[in-house]
């Protein structure tokens, strides 16, 4: 019997996450809106960037794509199913950047950040987002 690609996992999220990060993923594929974006949330080493690169490699280059953590998104003329950022803390005080990702998560575009500094997202993006805390060091 084949495993779920991502089902390794399910042992260093909680249960609710693990499930609403599939489910999300799984909208991606199936071309179904996602209503927020997920932030992974955790200290260095807890996999973040790892998780990010086996999403990346289960939904292949096709559907997902990195993004720069700038103004610059909303000139890009061909997002894909999923965009990935890095460092979303960094734009903290930009309230064009913020309201940009906010606009393109209310037309249901999905993307998936992390940080190591939830306190310093923006707190109106805050309200568009699912936190997913990544606990387990590696």
């Amino acid at each position: 019997m084949e495993t779920y690609p991502l089902h390794k996992w399910s042992q260093y999220l909680s249960q609710e996450d693990y499930n609403y990060l599939i489910n999300y993923i799984e909208n991606i594929k199936t071309n179904s809106p996602n209503d927020k974006m997920i932030i992974l949330s955790g200290e260095s080493r807890t996999g973040k960037t790892t998780l990010k690169k086996d999403i990346h490699d289960y939904l292949t280059p096709e559907l997902c794509e990195e993004l720069p953590i700038s103004g610059e998104i909303i000139y890009n003329e061909s997002i894909k199913k999923l965009g990935f950022f890095c460092g979303i803390h960094e734009i903290s005080r930009s309230k064009k950047n913020n309201q940009a990702i906010i606009n393109f998560i209310k037309y249901k575009q999905s993307f998936i950040a992390d940080t190591n500094c939830i306190e310093k997202i923006n707190n109106n993006l805050l309200e568009y987002c699912k936190i997913i805390t990544m606990k387990h060091i590696f």
